[in-house]
């Protein structure tokens, strides 16, 4: 069993870095300054919450080989959500382990984010590559905490919109099941018994502090049109946040489009958020 596996940010790729901030920003949600990958072309800006964070990833340098080419295959046709890092606070031994299970698995190789709040930050991060059904994925073990990371914003953790965290990940795979199977192989998290969604079937992988939510198709619908659209991909991300009667006048005050389905949750147009589609779900904390 791979434990304290958490999920630690989710990438959403963007054509210009500026514009996109700027309409989270307008959303309520603080933004960091940006942030530049010394060699690897990119510059993002961030969006915190505790341990996990957005990240607004774009190209800044076209002429630099890319760090990860699908980035670029994937803002050829749209911008959205992308990929995202799990986090382990044992990189070296979270690797070891799943290797002793067969997993095909990266060295951990060294990262580092340059910004105008810190002299920079360090990571290591292990790529996982296709291993995983509905979304490329790596590991990563960051050598700094929140608090030394992140300093502008003031308090960047404390969002005006009231959210409070990423609540889940949904990820559009041609059949939940088997997609579970792989997950529980490769991180050694077994998923929840199958439940009925909104135009199919969901298995969920329980992490530290969020989930995966691995969602097939069970007739023509949103689903199985992305499905046709991307393949297997990211199709939602899920916000947490204590008082969604609240939150949703929060968010329609700033000018996005909401639509509120159960009184538990709500769902953000991707017009209004760089093309992503965000559900806003009601939480005890």
């Amino acid at each position: 069993m791979t434990a304290g596996i958490y999920l630690d940010h989710v990438l959403i790729a963007v054509r210009s870095l500026s514009s996109s901030a700027d309409s989270y920003q307008s959303l309520g949600f603080k933004v960091t300054p940006e942030g530049r990958h010394p060699g690897r072309g990119t510059h993002n800006r961030l969006m915190v919450f505790g341990p996990e964070y957005l990240e607004l990833i774009a190209v800044h340098d076209p002429t630099t080989t890319p760090f990860r080419p699908s980035m670029s295959s994937l803002l050829e046709v749209r911008e959205g959500l992308y990929m995202f890092a799990l986090g382990t606070d044992d990189i070296d031994r979270t690797v070891d382990a799943m290797r002793s299970r067969g997993i095909d698995i990266g060295d951990p190789l060294p990262g580092r984010r340059d910004a105008g709040e810190t002299p920079g930050y360090t990571w290591r991060s292990a790529n996982l590559g296709g291993a995983l059904p509905g979304s490329e994925c790596f590991l990563i073990q960051h050598d700094h905490t929140v608090a030394q990371r992140y300093t502008l914003p003031p308090d960047p953790t404390t969002h005006d919109n009231g959210v409070t965290g990423i609540h889940h990940v949904t990820l559009a795979v041609q059949d939940a099941d088997a997609a579970a199977q792989r997950w529980q192989e490769v991180l050694g998290i077994a998923a929840r018994d199958v439940i009925e969604v909104q135009g199919g079937v969901r298995r969920r992988i329980p992490l530290d502090n969020a989930y995966i939510d691995l969602e097939s198709p069970v007739g023509p619908g949103l689903l199985s049109g992305f499905l046709d659209r991307h393949g297997e991909a990211p199709f939602e991300l899920g916000l947490a946040t204590p008082d969604i009667e609240s939150a949703v006048p929060a968010f329609r005050s700033r000018g996005a489009i909401v639509e509120c389905e159960d009184g538990l949750s709500a769902i953000v147009d991707p017009s209004s958020a760089a093309g992503v589609r965000l559900r806003l779900v009601q939480t005890s904390s």
